[in-house]
């Protein structure tokens, strides 16, 4: 049965922490409970995500065997830079063994310095910027990462089409912003590595009420298929004029997909997005936002999947006395999305990403995770 943990209340007052649970399982080692940080945006605009992550944390703690006791701190890192120096600088005066969370890159980058400084490691759950690994071993930070890498997107589109259109002719469209380009030149260089070459290279104008200059272009290449990199009202409307002149496109889009959009527009079945997966249905059984079938959502299941390696790694330091740095970079850890494990800047093997199509009105899951 949980029970609150009542020490240092007036210290939580201060920092604006909230301590949630310390499990009573009889602890190995030396005897001393794990105590695990929780950073999350639980405010403003972003409090819904934050919250989800939370949750997901709590949850796995609670669903832990015997052998280990867990207290869960909590800290507001209000999605910027101040918010995670502060919730830092909290986890190290309550002696925090390991951090989980993080949403926002601003917090993140902000409280790494300070946790590394007291040793303390951090798994991020929803930050994707590539720096906050690639440049681990220049700055120390003791960092790993369970979220998707930023450029897991083009890497998943890119397998996909791959498997789809090998032998067809295909084109990359994007909506001229500095991320779908992007976007698409990775994806353009990743399917050259597989000997495929786009036949047509073309972008548009975003926010259009009609795309029917871009529609006349694309019918003159004779190419039909397209890999699109822009949000969803667009690729709606450039489905749906192409529909109109009798042009009928194969489109595979990325995660902007599932941005919301106006209604006005509705997408055709048929449209493909290569995304990550946000529900999450092996999770139902004690969820407290349980869903109609589709299961908690969000960063409740990363943020699940991290606590669980999070409370093995400190659990197996308690056993050994191995830095848990060095536990989290060699070994493999079982969890409810799968074994992963962390490779060498601190990414983790864990995919997330999956194939949708849109019916009706939503997309449905082509690949059953």
């Amino acid at each position: 049965m949980m029970r609150p943990y009542l020490t240092h209340l007036r210290f939580f007052a201060a920092f604006g922490l909230m301590v949630f649970s310390l499990l009573p399982a009889q602890a190995q080692g030396t005897g001393e409970p794990i105590t695990l940080g929780v950073a999350a945006p639980l405010s403003d605009s972003v409090g819904i995500l934050g919250r989800q992550l939370a949750a997901g944390a709590r949850v796995a703690v609670t669903k832990l065997g015997d052998g280990q006791r867990v207290a869960v701190v909590e800290a507001d890192t209000k999605c910027s830079a101040d918010g995670g120096k502060q919730a830092a600088e909290s986890f190290v005066a309550m002696n925090v063994t390991i951090v989980v969370g993080f949403l926002c890159a601003d917090a993140i980058e902000a409280a790494l310095p300070i946790l590394a400084e007291a040793g303390i490691p951090t798994l991020d759950v929803g930050v994707r910027a590539n720096r906050l690994t690639d440049r681990r071993e220049r700055t120390g930070f003791l960092v790993w990462r369970v979220a998707p890498r930023s450029d897991k997107e083009a890497a998943a589109a890119a397998n996909y089409l791959a498997g789809r259109w090998k032998a067809q002719p295909f084109g990359l469209l994007e909506d001229g912003s500095i991320a779908a380009r992007a976007l698409t030149d990775s994806v353009r260089r990743l399917l050259a590595d597989q000997g495929m070459k786009p036949q047509t290279i073309d972008n548009y104008r975003p926010a259009e009420e009609k795309q029917f200059g871009l529609i006349r272009r694309l019918e003159r290449t004779g190419v039909s298929r397209f890999f699109i990199a822009g949000d969803r009202p667009d690729i709606a409307t450039i489905a749906r004029d192409a529909t109109e002149i009798g042009l009928a496109l194969d489109i595979v889009g990325g995660e902007a997909l599932f941005d919301e959009a106006s209604k006005d527009v509705p997408l055709p079945d048929g449209i493909v997005a290569v995304a990550p997966r946000s529900h999450f249905p092996e999770l139902q059984d004690g969820a407290p936002d349980k869903g109609p079938m589709d299961g908690p959502q969000g960063y409740f299941g990363p943020a699940f999947a991290a606590t669980q390696i999070a409370v093995a790694a400190a659990g197996q330091n308690r056993e050994t006395g191995w830095p848990i740095a060095d536990i989290l970079g060699s070994e493999t850890f079982s969890t409810a999305l799968g074994a992963i494990r962390f490779d060498a800047k601190g990414d983790s093997d864990l995919d997330l990403y999956r194939v949708f199509e849109w019916r009706g009105n939503g997309f449905v899951d082509e690949t059953g995770g």
